[in-house]
């Protein structure tokens, strides 16, 4: 769907429920590193042998589900966590088993780092209590979980498209997590 389809079907109602990207923070790089989204990487990509780092923003299913991915075809992963702990805001019952799943896997988890950077085969990290630098060597390739941004590019008003309603529903609002989604679809469902 895009404008001109949207204006063509001229709706009574939209319901917007389009989604979103995975967030590419800016970043300082240095001679091409391959740096590649959890996305991508979910959906079957290409990721080079070697060591790789997983840089984890959010501490939710995709950082720490991503290394556990990778560990199963006998990678070796640094999980790097801006928080206290991987899968920080994962129920405890959830994180407590991936957690033991990635000791058994033997990947490294560095909490309490910020991705800033990195180079054809180092990673640069700032420590986020003591804002010291992390450098991590000898580094194939870099997996961002940096969160997402909304895809919102069939807002009807933004395109000037004629709707008595319009309701968004999902990551096109703000990205979050799958339980806020579906309650969004319900109650927009229950208003049509």
């Amino acid at each position: 769907m895009d404008g001109p389809a949207l204006a063509a079907a001229a709706p009574d109602a939209v319901v917007l429920a389009t989604g979103a990207r995975p967030r590419h923070p800016r970043l300082e790089l240095i001679d091409d590193p391959v740096v590649l989204d959890a996305w991508s990487v979910i959906r079957g990509g290409e990721v080079p042998r070697g060591r790789i780092v997983v840089a984890d923003w959010r501490g939710d299913w995709i950082g720490l589900g991503v290394a556990l991915q990778l560990a199963s075809q006998r990678r070796k992963v640094a999980l790097c966590v801006t928080g206290f702990a991987a899968g920080e805001h994962l129920q405890q019952y959830v994180r407590a088993a991936m957690l033991a799943q990635a000791a058994r896997a033997r990947i490294e988890i560095l909490p309490n780092v910020r991705l800033y950077g990195a180079d054809s085969d180092t990673v640069y990290l700032q420590h986020t209590l003591t804002e010291e630098p992390v450098l991590l060597e000898g580094i194939a390739g870099t997996v961002l979980a940096q969160g997402h941004d909304p895809v919102n590019d069939l807002d009807p008003v933004a395109l000037g498209v004629q709707a008595d309603r319009v309701f968004t529903a999902g990551d096109c609002v703000t990205p979050r997590t799958v339980e806020e989604a579906v309650l969004e679809g319900l109650s927009v469902a229950a208003e049509l």
